[in-house]
């Protein structure tokens, strides 16, 4: 009987370990993999209860290519790493304005997949902005 709890107990022990959680490597990995090559474009935005349509209007997208830089419609272009901190998953963005001054931009990732990506960002403090994307 004795034998019988020790596997029993060991089957458990290695049943727990062998569910391992998904490490943060592996989460952006995924999340890298769904953002790459794709031009991802504005459909809307939401600030606090101001909701503000682009849908059918192709005014602003934003493109983050595999090898970690990135490019949007106004001309921008820098690189990007995502990140988890704090256990939410973040794209950092690393840019150059007209004028050549250093920008970073730091949007929490709330959802990404194939085809839709929503972002939310907080410009110095205040209300914080959700930004939702379509790839077409």
């Amino acid at each position: 009987m004795k034998i019988l709890y020790t596997l029993l107990l060991a089957v458990i022990i290695f049943t727990m370990n062998a569910c391992n959680k998904e490490t943060p490597t592996t989460q952006t990995d995924v999340m890298n993999n769904m953002l790459a090559n794709k031009n991802w474009y504005l459909d809307y935005s939401i600030t606090g209860n101001s909701t503000k349509s682009y849908v059918g209007q192709s005014t602003y997208f934003v493109t983050y290519l595999k090898d970690g830089s990135t490019k949007d419609s106004d001309g921008l272009t820098g690189t990007y790493t995502v990140e988890v901190i704090n256990n939410e998953s973040q794209i950092h963005v690393q840019l150059k304005t007209a004028g050549g001054n250093p920008l970073e931009v730091i949007y929490n990732i709330l959802s990404v997949g194939e085809t839709k990506l929503v972002l939310s960002k907080v410009v110095t403090s205040g209300t914080a902005t959700q930004l939702y994307f379509t790839n077409k």
